[in-house]
């Protein structure tokens, strides 16, 4: 989410803020909400990997998404990701599938004989 010319890290910034002075409000709470679920980059690479027809269990290369439109955007989000374990889109890409594994229920098919 980019509005006003803010980046996603500015927007969580002000969700904190926010929830710190009026915390029991719940129209605050709702526009804390929405800024969250909008500045995921987790949720909005899955919908973005579904609506490019890419199976959003498997991270397709580099050169693959940028090919497609708003590709090269995504691909830079990536490589601004931080987190507490690293930087860039390897560590996106680990993280990711951490939340893959939260959000679908993966089982090995049994083979048949």
């Amino acid at each position: 989410m980019r509005i006003e010319c803010f980046t996603a890290r500015e927007w969580y910034k002000i969700a904190d803020t926010i929830s710190r002075y009026c915390p029991s409000e719940p129209l605050i709470e709702k526009f804390v909400q929405q800024i969250y679920e909008k500045a995921d980059l987790f949720s909005y690479t899955h919908d973005w990997f579904k609506k490019n027809n890419f199976n959003p269990i498997y991270f397709p290369d580099r050169k693959t998404i940028e090919k497609c439109e708003n590709g090269y955007g995504l691909t830079r989000r990536m490589t601004d990701y931080k987190s507490d374990e690293g930087k860039g889109i390897i560590q996106f890409k680990k993280d990711y599938q951490k939340y893959i594994l939260n959000k679908y229920v993966i089982i090995e098919k049994k083979e048949e004989k």
